[in-house]
This record gives C-alpha cells, structure tokens and sequence, in this order.
C-alpha cells in the first residue's frame, strides 16, 4: 500500500514535470522568434549559465549542485538543438533527420579486404555514411599516399553492398569530373580550403549534380575565412554545404598532446552566423584516440549537427593515423550518445 502511493505521488510529480518542460519549450520558442525577427543573438550563453547559477544558488542546500548543472544543461542544450534542427538548409535534410549525423570509417582505404570489412562492421551498427580517404594529401611526399582511383572503386562497392553512401575526400577538378559518380558527399580536405580557384571549379561542377560538400576548415583559418570559403562554393552554384571543423593550430601545440586545439566554441558561433549545417571532426582536432570520445560528447552538447570521425577494426595498425583512430567499443559509446539525443527529441 505504502509502494503503490508512493509510485503515484512520482507519478504524477512525473507529469507536472512534462507539462513544465512543454510550458517552457513554449516561452523559448516564443523568445526565438523575437530574437530572429530582431536580429538577435538565438544563443545566449551568458544568459544560460545565469540561469544555472541562479538555481544552483537557491537550491544547493536541498540538491547538489552537480544534479542541478547537470539537469539544466540537457534542458537547455536539447531546446538549442530542436531550434538547429529545424533550421536545417531544407535540400540537407534527408542527410540531417532526427538526430545528428555520423560519417565513421578509416583514415585510408587500405585494401579491398579492409574496407569491405569496416564497412560491413558499421553497417551492422546502423551506421549509413562511409568515409575513407582514397586520395590523401599528406605532409610529407614520402608517406602513403592512399590507393587512388582503386581505392575509391573499393569503397563505392562496399559502401552499395551493404546499403551505405560513400564521404571521401576529392583534391582536383579532374577528380571529380572522373569519379564523382562515385561519391555521395564530396569532402574538401583543410588544405585546399584556402584554393579558392579549386573552391570555384567544383562549385561550377558540382551545380549541375548538387551534391552535397564537406568543405573542411584550414587549421589556421579565421571563422571570416572559413565561412568566404563557403560562400565561393555558394556562389559558384553549389548550395548544399556542410561546414566541417577539425581543429585550429593555436601556441596549445607547443607542448600539449593534442594534435590540435579543439575548436569547439566556434561551433556556437558558426550556428548564429550561418544556416549551414556545422559537423565536427573529433579526431583531426585531437590527434589522439584517448580524447576523442570526450570531445565527441561535448561537440554534441555545444549543439553539433554531427561528427566525422575515423574508426577501424585494429586501429593500431592502420597505415594511416593510428593514433587518433578509436575501436569499435569507443565508437559505439559515442553512438550512445547521439541516440540519447534521437529519443529525447
């Protein structure tokens, strides 16, 4: 007896709580008009963090305050998202549904066997964009070079076998008109971010099969930059962009372990600038597998559109960034994450 009423008093707290948040996502949807028919700011987070300090505050003697940060944090983060969500460039949406997007697969197609194995591997977990490089432009001329044109063939076969669409990297205007029948997202790799001629040439191309393009930013780029860069690709007719940020090289390098400084706050800013989609690359802007879940998990927070990020079966003895490559268990907890956001919407 005790039990039972007890389990309706929750349950009926339980419901209160329900109308409360719908109440609230009302107000902030309200606030958000305002603020767009203003030309306001949509992401206020000083504005966030009074709202968390206020209550952490008033109620830290009846609550920690690590329940209450926590609490408000998933509140606030999940109105931001459904308010990115339904903002989406409209001809993205087929790739941008109801969660955010996850593009996983190796640095480098390495052999036929290699990515038909991956590529089945993450498939199986539910997983519909393949990545792999095929043309790697690399620091230095003696390093792989990827396979080329029979890598990109590899990837096409596997990536139909097993139901997925092929993101790989392409690094001239001769590429793409040969190979871009095999290619589902076209990725613009960090270097050539700053080739606006080449910026020019596949927007031209790619207008007349609109595609959409991952144009990654250069690690010493400015945000004023990134986003020129984009509009190059734009103005050349090509419309489906999707902003890609992978670490900026900051006096952080001089000795930190991390490849690069994770540009996570431009995440923000970028989603008050532009309605382009802005997906993050944990692994480029790390350098190492051990940060990446992490950085996956706080990209995701701060509101990301999806993440980019390199996986394989024995990542210790990829050819190619062994280092940054997560497993498939690490992989799989950062998929845990991005349901979490699914079913909370």
């Amino acid at each position: 007896m005790f039990l039972e009423e007890r389990r309706k008093l929750v349950d009926e707290i339980d419901r209160k709580i329900i109308e409360l948040i719908i109440e609230r996502n009302k107000l902030t949807e309200e606030i958000i008009e305002y603020k767009k028919n203003n030309n306001l700011d949509i992401i206020d987070v000083e504005r966030e963090n009074e709202i968390i300090n206020k209550l952490k505050d008033k109620y830290c003697e009846k609550i920690k305050i690590e329940q209450i940060e926590k609490i408000y944090s998933e509140i606030l983060f999940f109105s931001k998202y459904n308010y990115i969500s339904n903002n989406l460039n409209s001809e993205l949406n087929q790739i941008f549904s109801s969660k955010p997007l996850l593009i996983a697969g190796p640095c480098s197609i390495e052999s036929e066997e290699q990515i038909f194995r991956i590529a089945k591997d993450l498939s199986e977990m539910g997983i519909k964009y393949l990545r792999g490089g095929a043309f790697k432009p690399r620091t230095s001329p003696d390093t792989f070079q990827g396979l080329g044109e029979q890598g990109l063939i590899y990837i096409y076969k596997a990536a139909s076998k097993y139901g997925m669409n092929v993101v790989t990297e392409i690094t001239s205007r001769e590429q793409f008109v040969e190979y871009s029948e095999l290619v589902d997202i076209i990725q613009i790799g960090s270097r050539n971010m700053f080739s606006y001629q080449f910026l020019k040439d596949i927007g031209e191309l790619n207008s007349k099969i609109n595609k959409p393009i991952i144009l990654k930013r250069h690690f010493a780029a400015t945000l004023n930059e990134f986003l020129n860069a984009a509009e190059y690709l734009k103005k050349s007719g090509s419309e489906n962009i999707i902003l890609c940020l992978r670490g900026i090289r900051t006096f952080e390098q001089i000795d930190s372990k991390m490849r690069n400084t994770p540009d996570l706050a431009s995440i923000l800013e970028l989603k008050n600038r532009t309605d382009l989609p802005v997906i993050f690359d944990p692994s480029h802007s790390t350098g190492k597998s051990e940060f990446v879940i992490s950085i996956s998990k706080a990209a995701l927070a701060l509101g990301t559109d999806g993440l980019i990020i390199e996986t394989h079966f024995d990542p210790k003895n990829s050819i190619v960034d062994s280092e940054q490559t997560i497993d498939y268990f690490q992989l799989k907890i950062i998929l845990s994450f991005i349901e979490q956001i699914k079913y909370a919407k």
